[in-house]
């Protein structure tokens, strides 16, 4: 009888621990969530940031090829001025 009782005891501690374990893996297992939510909620944020920071680059790309092109322009209305010049001062 009393080594049931010891049995018995055992059992009933071994299974105190194991609630206590249980308990304990479960918080775990919830703060593991919480900070999954939280990364995927600042994964999406950032996404959304790098998205919109793409937009504009390729803006500003675009701008800059624009002003590149007038700026060739430019250069070219430069040069054809500078020879119309050159040529009216030989002429005088």
């Amino acid at each position: 009888m009393k080594v049931i009782e010891n049995r018995a005891l055992k059992d009933e501690e071994k299974m105190e621990q194991l609630e206590v374990h249980l308990r304990e893996a479960k918080l775990i297992a919830e703060e593991a969530d919480r900070k999954y939510e939280e990364v995927a909620r600042k994964l999406t944020m950032l996404e959304g940031d790098l998205e919109r920071a793409e937009e504009r680059a390729e803006h500003a790309e675009s701008k800059v090829r624009r002003l590149e092109e007038q700026l060739r322009s430019f250069d070219q209305s430069l040069k054809s001025l500078q020879a119309s010049e050159d040529k009216v001062l030989k002429v005088t």
